[in-house]
C-alpha cells in the first residue's frame, strides 16, 4: 500500500513525519543520525503519541504542523530553530493522554528513563552518553502507566543532547520554550516573505484546488526545501528518511539522508526561481567546496551533510520495515558510483544562479572549480557511466550522461563570456554534441545499440540541449507517452538490475508536465500536477514514486528533488500564461 497521510517539519537540522497526532519518525542530532522514533519503519519502533481525533491538520507556516482535534483541543509541532529540540505546543480543552517511547541504535536499544524533577524526565542511551530531555510543562499532568494525562495550555519539550556536560533541567540559565516557538514560528514566516514568484502562482487555475489551496502547495514546496537544507554546511539531503520502500514488501530500499549533487543542484535550481537566491547560492557553495582537483570534480555522487563521505552501506535486520519491506538500509553504496551527469547539474545550476543575480564577483571566485570542471569534462567525456537511474553493476553510454556532461560545458561557455574570457572548451563541446546526435539520429535513445527510452530523456529540451519542438525530441517524447506513462504519470524506465518498474517516478511525471508546458499543452501539464497534489492528500508534499491508481506515494518521503520541480513546474506555467 501507498504510505500513509504523513507531515513533515524540518528546521535545518533535522526532520520529523508525523501520522496523525503521532510522530514516528526522528532523528537526532542531523538527518543522518540514528532516529529516536522509528514507528514508520517497524511496528514496535518507539514514537510521540497524543490522543485525540483530528478535526483539520496543515501548516500554519513550512515546517509547523497545526492540528485542530474534535474536542476544540489544538497541537502545534515544530523543530525549534537552532536546537536539537522538539516542541508539542499543546491546548488541551479535555484531558489528552501522551505517551513518549524513545529509543536508540535504529530501535534495537531501549531507552532508560530517569525521574529528574516533577514532570522532567531523563531518557538515556544505555551504550553511550546521549540522552534526552523531557519536559512536561502543563498546568495540570498526572502520570499513568504508559505514560502521562495533561489539561491546560502547556509545551511538551524534547531534547536531545550528546553527553552528561549539556542538558536543560539544573541550570541557572532562562529557559524559555513559549519565546523559542513564537521567534521559531516568525523565523520560517519571515523566510517565506523573501520568496517572488507567489503572486504569479495564485493567478494560475489548476483543477481540483482553488487558487489558496494552489499557493498553499506552492509555500509548502519551497519552505520544506528551506528546511531540509542542513543550515551548517549548506547541504541539502534528498529526503528526510531511509528506507520507505518503492514497492511495498520488496527490497528497493535506500537510505537518501544525504546531499546529491544532482538532487542539491535542482533543489538550488528551484529554490532561486522562487526567490530565495541566498538559500540556492548556500547550496551551491557546499557543491563548489566538494570539487576535488585531482581526478573526477565530483568524486562522489553523495555526501554527508558535513561534506564526508557517507558511510557503508549495511542492513538493519531487527527492523520489519514499512510493511514488511525488508531490508532497512542505513549508508548507501551509491557513494561508489560513477556517475557522469553530476557536474552538468551543478555548472547549470551556477549558471542559473548568475542569470538570476548578475552576480559576477561570486563566478569569478568559482573559476578555478568552473575551469577544472569544464577541463575534466572535456577530456573524459568517453567514458562510460552507471547514469541518473544509478543501475548498481551496469555501465554503459547512457545518452542523458552524455547530454548533462555537454550542458556542463556549454554553461561554462556562457559564463565565459558573460566575463569577457575564452571559451577553450567550445571544441569538445562541439564534438561531444556530434557525437550525441550522431548515436540518436530517428528518435533519443537511453544508449547507444538499444531502442529503448527511458524518462530522463525528457530533460533534453528543459536543458537546452534540443529545442521541444526537434523531431527526433518528438519522436521520443511519442515513445515515453506509449510506453511508459500509466494513468497519466510517468515511469522512468521499464525495468532496471532489480527487475520491473512498478509505480510511476514523481520527478519523471513533472519533467513531463514542463515539456507539456513548453510544447503549450498546458491543460495536460496541469492534470499531472493536479494528479500528484491530490495523491499528496492535503499535505502537498510529494514522494518519490507515485500509485496513480490508489492516489498515493511510495518510497521516501518527502522527496527534494521531486518537490523542487513542483516548483519550477508551476513557475512555468504561471509565465506560459502570463504571456498569452
Amino acid at each position: 500500500m501507498p504510505l500513509p497521510k504523513m507531515f513533515c517539519i524540518n528546521n535545518e537540522f533535522t526532520g520529523a513525519l508525523i501520522r496523525g497526532t503521532e510522530i514516528v519518525w526522528l532523528t537526532f542530532p542531523r538527518y543522518d543520525s540514528s532516529p529516536i522514533f522509528t514507528r514508520i519503519l517497524d511496528d514496535r519502533g518507539g514514537s510521540l503519541y497524543v490522543s485525540g481525533e483530528i478535526s483539520s491538520q496543515g501548516y500554519l507556516v513550512p515546517n509547523v504542523l497545526r492540528t485542530t482535534l474534535k474536542d476544540g483541543s489544538e497541537i502545534v509541532d515544530l523543530l525549534l530553530r537552532g536546537e536539537h529540540s522538539l516542541v508539542r505546543k499543546i491546548n488541551a480543552v479535555s484531558p489528552l493522554e501522551i505517551k513518549v517511547n524513545p529509543s536508540f541504535d535504529y530501535g534495537r536499544v531501549r531507552a532508560r528513563v530517569y525521574k529528574l524533577d516533577n514532570w522532567v524526565y531523563k531518557m538515556t542511551n544505555p551504550e553511550n552518553s546521549e540522552f534526552l530531555e523531557l519536559h512536561l510543562i502543563f498546568p495540570e499532568v498526572r502520570e499513568t502507566e504508559n505514560g502521562w494525562v495533561v489539561k491546560g495550555y502547556g509545551y511538551l519539550f524534547l531534547a536531545h543532547f550528546s553527553d552528561e556536560r549539556f542538558g536543560v533541567h539544573g541550570r541557572s540559565m532562562r529557559f524559555n520554550v513559549d519565546n523559542g516557538v513564537e521567534r521559531t514560528i516568525n523565523y520560517w514566516r519571515n523566510l517565506m516573505k523573501r520568496g517572488k514568484s507567489r503572486g504569479k502562482i495564485m493567478k494560475v487555475d489548476l483543477p481540483g484546488l482553488s487558487r489558496e489551496e494552489l499557493a498553499e502547495a506552492y509555500d509548502t514546496s519551497v519552505g520544506i526545501l528551506l528546511g531540509l537544507l542542513y543550515n551548517p554546511t549548506g547541504a541539502v539531503v534528498a529526503a528526510p528518511t531511509t528506507s520507505l520502500p518503492e514497492v511495498e514488501g520488496g527490497s528497493r530500499n535506500w537510505d537518501y539522508r544525504f546531499a546529491w549533487v544532482r538532487d542539491s543542484s535542482i533543489v538550488a535550481e528551484a529554490l532561486i526561481s522562487s526567490g530565495h537566491t541566498l538559500e540556492g547560492r548556500r547550496i551551491i557553495e557546499f557543491l563548489s567546496r566538494m570539487v576535488s582537483f585531482t581526478t573526477k570534480p565530483f568524486l562522489y555522487p553523495l555526501y554527508s551533510v558535513d561534506g564526508s563521505v557517507p558511510p557503508k552501506e549495511r542492513e538493519i535486520p531487527w527492523l520489519s520495515g514499512f510493511m514488511n519491506s525488508r531490508p532497512v538500509r542505513v549508508g548507501n553504496a551509491a557513494v561508489a558510483q560513477l556517475q557522469l551527469d553530476l557536474e552538468g547539474f551543478f555548472m547549470d545550476a551556477m549558471y542559473k544562479y548568475y542569470v538570476a543575480t548578475g552576480d559576477v564577483s561570486y563566478v569569478k571566485d568559482h573559476l578555478d572549480v568552473i575551469e577544472y570542471i569544464a577541463d575534466w569534462v572535456s577530456e573524459n567525456w568517453k567514458l562510460e557511466d552507471v547514469g541518473i537511474w544509478e543501475e548498481r553493476g551496469v555501465q554503459a553510454h547512457y545518452t542523458h550522461s552524455k547530454v548533462m556532461m555537454w550542458v556542463a560545458l556549454e554553461r561554462t561557455g556562457r559564463l565565459m563570456k558573460a566575463m569577457d574570457r575564452e571559451n577553450r572548451w567550445k571544441e569538445a563541446r562541439n564534438e561531444l554534441k556530434d557525437w550525441i546526435l550522431e548515436n540518436n539520429k530517428d528518435k533519443f535513445r537511453k544508449k547507444p545499440g538499444s531502442d529503448e527510452t527511458d524518462a530522463a530523456l525528457l530533460t533534453l529540451p528543459l536543458y537546452d540541449f534540443v529545442d521541444v519542438n526537434d523531431q527526433a525530441f518528438l519522436n521520443t517524447l511519442k515513445d515515453i507517452e506509449t510506453n511508459l506513462i500509466v494513468e497519466g504519470q510517468v515511469k522512468r524506465y521499464r525495468k532496471d538490475f532489480l527487475g520491473e518498474a512498478r509505480y510511476p517516478f514523481t520527478l519523471a511525471s513533472l519533467w513531463l508536465a514542463r515539456i507539456y508546458v513548453r510544447l503549450n499543452r498546458l491543460t495536460e501539464a496541469k492534470r499531472i500536477i493536479s494528479d500528484i497534489m491530490e495523491a499528496s492528500q492535503g499535505t502537498y508534499l510529494v514522494g518519490e514514486h507515485i500509485d496513480p491508481e490508489r492516489k498515493g506515494f511510495t518510497g521516501n518521503f518527502p522527496q527534494a528533488f521531486a518537490q523542487a520541480n513542483v516548483i519550477l513546474a508551476l513557475n512555468e506555467i504561471a509565465q506560459a500564461e502570463a504571456h498569452d
